[in-house]
């Protein structure tokens, strides 16, 4: 019998022997997929062999915000949908589901790593914080 510790990594494959980087990305990237989609990986709605992860990376390649918990969408468009066409926080959300999709990507090969995952969540970060920060200035110079 193997130890009891090394059952508890890769969340993909279930139960497995050994831990690894890529297992803990893939964890990562669910962990992201659960904050900003709302929904459980244990959700009932996923059945027949959907899960989180094919759920989200459909809803992804299809550009719609299902994805996204409705409460936050509600938060970012203030509940109106118009907003929604060039609002920079859909985008910030759209690239963090981006690097979730990247993270629990099928194919070891194709995931990213780490590194990537941080990179790119900073990035949106950074658009989200210069979009503010352009659109404070703007407000103040008209005053």
């Amino acid at each position: 019998m193997n130890n009891w510790y090394g059952w508890f990594c890769n969340a993909e494959y279930g139960w497995v022997e050994k831990a690894c980087a890529a297992g803990d990305v893939y964890s990562f990237g669910i962990v992201l997929l659960e904050l900003f989609s709302g929904k459980s990986p244990t959700d009932e709605c996923f059945t027949g062999g959907l899960n989180i992860r094919r759920w989200a990376h459909s809803a992804f390649e299809e550009k719609t915000m299902e994805a996204i918990d409705p409460k936050l969408v509600s938060l970012i468009l203030h509940d109106d949908p118009s907003e929604g066409q060039n609002n920079v926080q859909v985008y910030c959300v759209d690239g963090i589901l981006g690097v979730a999709i990247a993270c629990t990507a099928d194919n070891l090969d194709e995931r990213i790593g780490i590194r990537d995952a941080v990179r790119q969540l900073k990035a949106s970060e950074d658009s989200l914080n210069h979009s503010y920060h352009t659109s404070t200035a703007h407000i103040v110079s008209l005053k």
